[in-house]
């Protein structure tokens, strides 16, 4: 009887860690397995140590495809996510105001899925950006390149869909291509999106 005990108890701990494989059945679980999602976000920032200092109002679509299951464990386990946001609003206030599109191409994003309700997650972001007048204002150009990482947390409801909250930290810079190229060192955008999963 007392080897049955045994032989019982270690299947239980044996098993235990099978657990954690099972379907819980939470919002999360759409960021658990390759899929499509698609959102809106809005935002403002400003630049920060930098010459010339600005602030901004932005507007952006974004699409994105979970590209994996779960990987890691304990609360760095996660999916990879590619994404890309259209920006067909992106006003720069810099003596004065400056219209400015653009596109982030490049968004190499980590989904940290251990939570239930919600999911925080780290993103590299690069893209171009395209402005009606020279920006920064002076000799310098029309087109610019960001680069830069954002940090955010979905936060789901039953429906599935979550509400989106993100601070992005980004250089812009004309790489040279105009005459002159103070570029932004350093700006925070602060966004709030929503997304269909």
């Amino acid at each position: 009887m007392n080897k049955a005990i045994r032989l019982a108890l270690f299947c239980c701990l044996a098993s235990a860690s099978l657990l954690a494989q099972l379907p819980t059945d939470s919002p999360v679980d759409v960021l658990r397995h390759p899929g499509w999602n698609k959102g809106l976000f809005v935002g403002g920032g400003t630049s920060v140590a930098s010459s010339p200092s600005g602030q901004s109002l932005l507007v952006g679509f974004r699409l994105g495809r979970v590209l994996t299951n779960e990987h890691g464990g304990g609360f760095l386990r996660g999916t990879f996510e590619m994404a890309a946001d259209i920006i067909p609003l992106d006003e720069y206030f810099i003596h004065g105001g400056q219209y400015a599109g653009g596109i982030d191409p490049f968004i190499a994003k980590w989904n940290f899925t251990s939570p239930c309700k919600v999911a925080p997650y780290f993103a590299a972001v690069g893209g171009v950006l395209f402005s009606a007048h020279n920006l920064p204002p002076g000799d310098t150009s029309q087109i610019n390149f960001t680069s830069g990482a954002e940090v955010g947390v979905q936060m789901f409801g039953k429906e599935r869909n979550s509400w989106d909250l993100a601070v992005k930290a980004y250089h812009l810079s004309n790489a040279s291509i105009g005459n002159h190229n103070p570029g932004i060192n350093a700006s925070l955008q602060f966004m709030l999106g929503y997304t269909w999963h």
